[in-house]
């Protein structure tokens, strides 16, 4: 296994930095708790680039108490350092960490809400989706057996108690009054979590309405909250395939025009919703939305989701089922199209946006990527497939704030640090012209930057599926929610 390196003085990622994050990614899954040497200097290198452009409040995930699958440092940006506006979005009086801590349970893996992207004044955050009964019950007998430090709002005790009333009832998500209380106090902690981060739309990424295993319902989502308890937030329900559905991007030759998802399958019960001040003024007929290809399916999405932050005031929450495959590659792609507008990362190079990208919002927030090649769901190659799809104006940011400098990308000579010769000067805003060209030019560059890099390590001969490992396939479900 190579050695990794920390950044250089001048802060700059090469190639090789990228080449051997992939490495670990295909070898492991990330795991707080492992302090291994390579983990630490990923961690440190992500934690380096955030802070280059934003003052950042780190929030400890020590030994994985708050998710195993979270970063060992949670980096929330609280200042732009390129805005006009310098004061922080948070109220120092905040303790986040105690929010994190008392809303853990609230979703499914203890994977809360996080702020990973900050823009316009306004947080984008990402989650798993929420917990059902049965999860509760285990995550918070998991906590006392384990004597974690970060106990949730919830009393263990209450939650035995609430068990024995009727089993029947609990595992099928019929709310008994005990219940309903633990519920309030846990989904009430993971409200506050959200307005504090000003969050007023939540995307869910989900195909089902709630998620089931073996006849138990393990998950469930806002919109089907009994109580309504998430009824002040604008819900946008945007069905996406899961990581199973990537398989046919080898199946295609990775020609991901010619991916349709089956969403004729029983499970896929969840419906297409858009608020109407949205869907309207795109021109898309969303009646055909189940007919489209995977890029299109993708475009039109992201394409909701940036308008629906360029137009309103709050942020956003995206989550799928556990929010650490679809929801990555939303983020990641808000996060690079973002960046080569010029309006989050300025600073930062091709190299060390592709760093950033592929170490925080996939590696260190849990994606298995080991995992996801071993069964050919190539969701993360397919992400960089998308990024000559979304050079279009269309899905240019038009910030309310503009920022004091905006960065655009220069031909360099290619050196040690900068292979793709590129990096970012700060000259006087151009015309429209110019910043599409820039735009797409970034993109191109982070685009084929990515697949030097993955093919380095991933070549196209990687392990196919082998359609008789049914046991598998069910050993992977109950290990997904049951150990993790």
């Amino acid at each position: 296994m190579e050695e990794f390196r920390d950044l250089s003085p001048c802060g700059s990622i090469s190639t090789n930095d990228i080449i051997n994050l992939l490495r670990i990614s295909a070898q492991q899954q990330y795991n707080a708790k492992e302090r291994c040497e390579m983990n630490i200097i990923v961690e440190q290198n992500a934690r380096t680039l955030f802070e280059q452009d934003y003052r950042c409040e780190i929030i400890l995930n020590t030994n994985g108490e708050l998710s195993l699958s979270y970063p060992h440092n949670i980096s929330v940006p609280v200042v732009d350092k390129w805005s006009k506006v310098q004061t922080s979005k948070i109220q120092s009086s905040v303790n986040i960490r105690d929010l994190f801590v008392r809303s853990r349970i609230a979703r499914c893996r203890s994977r809360f809400v996080a702020p990973v992207i900050f823009v316009d004044g306004k947080y984008i955050c990402r989650s798993s989706t929420l917990s059902s009964w049965a999860e509760i019950y285990s995550r918070s007998s998991m906590d006392r057996f384990i004597g974690t430090r970060n106990q949730s709002v919830v009393n263990p005790s209450t939650v035995d108690r609430t068990l024995t009333i009727d089993n029947d009832d609990t595992f099928n998500n019929v709310e008994q009054p005990e219940q309903r209380t633990i519920y309030d106090e846990l989904r009430g902690a993971d409200i506050d979590l959200l307005k504090i981060y000003d969050v007023g739309s939540i995307v869910n990424l989900m195909v089902q309405k709630k998620y089931t295993l073996f006849g138990m319902k393990l998950t469930g989502s806002e919109k089907f909250d009994k109580y309504n308890r998430y009824g002040s937030f604008e819900m946008i329900l945007l069905p996406y395939p899961g990581c199973e559905h990537f398989r046919e991007l080898v199946t295609v030759k990775y020609n991901a025009e010619l991916m349709f998802y089956k969403w004729s399958l029983p499970k896929n019960d969840a419906i297409l919703e858009i608020p109407i001040h949205l869907s309207s003024c795109l021109y898309t007929d969303w009646s055909f939305w189940r007919t489209w290809n995977s890029v299109e399916l993708t475009k039109n999405y992201l394409q909701i989701i940036l308008y629906q932050l360029e137009t309103n005031k709050c942020g956003i929450l995206i989550h799928c089922l556990s929010g650490w495959d679809r929801t990555p590659l939303f983020i990641s792609l808000l996060r690079l199209s973002l960046w080569a507008d010029g309006c989050i990362h300025q600073s930062l190079t091709v190299e060390e946006i592709l760093y950033l990208t592929l170490a925080y919002d996939w590696y260190l927030f849990g994606h298995n990527l080991s995992e996801r090649l071993k069964f050919d769901e190539e969701i993360l190659y397919f992400t960089f497939i998308m990024l000559p799809h979304l050079v279009e104006n269309e899905f240019v940011f038009q910030p309310s704030n503009i920022t004091n400098r905006q960065s655009i990308l220069v031909a360099t000579e290619p050196n040690s640090h900068c292979s793709s010769g590129y990096h970012c000067v700060y000259p006087d805003i151009g015309k429209d012209s110019t910043k599409k060209t820039i735009r797409k030019e970034k993109l191109l560059a982070v685009s084929n930057l990515f697949h030097v890099c993955y093919l380095t390590v991933v070549p196209n001969d990687s392990n196919k599926l082998d359609p008789q490992r049914l046991g598998l396939h069910v050993a992977r479900s109950i290990k997904n929610f049951f150990i993790r």
